[in-house]
């Protein structure tokens, strides 16, 4: 475990999402989690009850605090809350050269449809943090907002890929966990290519942090040096064991199992 990834989001209070799932991820792909927290979520398997952003100082003192003293291979960013904290998580990324390995999961709204990032942040996240991204990993509502294009089914997402590949990203994976249907597929723009990774909707309600899971996954690894075909192909497969556990944490959907063995 000699590698680091440093995730940038919120502090889920149940552990389903946001930087609990991404650490726990971390450790199950051996590699070493660091995080830097931009906002305190009161949330449990029902929904989020309050959000309280981290004022954006306290949030670039994190940033230094880790960066000085620990050599960061990747960056994840997640849940951002504010424009103030998009503006400076793009300056200081920037600043300390942190600009290799970014994965972005462009996280604007729960699951459950609370607001994760406050209007006025979604044209700077545009702006500052597409272009930064060496993965971005939207939803399908989340392809809308940021490519401004409706996303229906696999040629609108493609069209919406192309878009936000032409905004920084050098990779783009549209998740397919909002789409209907009995398949789960997720399209991957790579500049040239697309490709499309189909799987069986598998039925359970062990859904909690899916989208969050999956970036985690494919940041870790990616850091570890396996190809992005491949990290896409394990990351569906791990999340397809992840969520098909018996056991029942809390009242709503549940979280998955982060540490079915891989």
């Amino acid at each position: 475990m000699n590698k680091t990834v440093l995730s940038i989001s919120a502090f889920d209070a149940s552990g389903a999402t946001g930087i609990p799932a991404d650490l726990k991820t971390f450790q199950t792909f051996r590699v070493y989690g660091a995080a830097v927290v931009t906002a305190i979520a009161a949330q449990n398997t029902l929904g989020i009850q309050a959000l309280h952003p981290v004022p954006m100082e306290i949030v670039g003192q994190q940033i230094e605090a880790v960066v000085s003293d620990i050599p960061v291979q990747a960056v994840k960013v997640g849940v951002l809350a504010t424009a103030a904290n998009v503006q400076i998580v793009a300056s200081l990324l920037e600043a300390f050269g942190l600009k290799g390995l970014i994965v972005v999961d462009p996280v604007l709204y729960a699951a459950t449809g609370e607001p994760l990032l406050e209007p006025s942040g979604v044209p700077l996240l545009i702006e500052k943090v597409l272009p930064l991204a060496h993965v971005l990993t939207p939803n399908r509502r989340e392809a809308e907002i940021l490519s401004g294009i409706p996303v229906r089914d696999v040629p609108s997402a493609k069209e919406a890929a192309r878009l936000l590949h032409g905004k920084g990203a050098r990779h783009v994976i549209i998740t397919g966990g909002g789409f209907d249907g009995p398949r789960a597929m997720d399209l991957w723009y790579d500049g040239t290519n697309d490709h499309i990774f189909d799987a069986v909707r598998l039925p359970s309600r062990n859904t909690l942090g899916l989208g969050t899971t999956f970036s985690a996954v494919i940041c870790a690894l990616l850091t570890r040096g396996v190809v992005m075909g491949e990290a896409i192909d394990r990351a569906k497969k791990y999340l397809a064991k992840a969520m098909q556990h018996p056991f029942q944490i809390g009242k709503g959907k549940g979280p998955l199992n982060h540490t079915v063995p891989m």
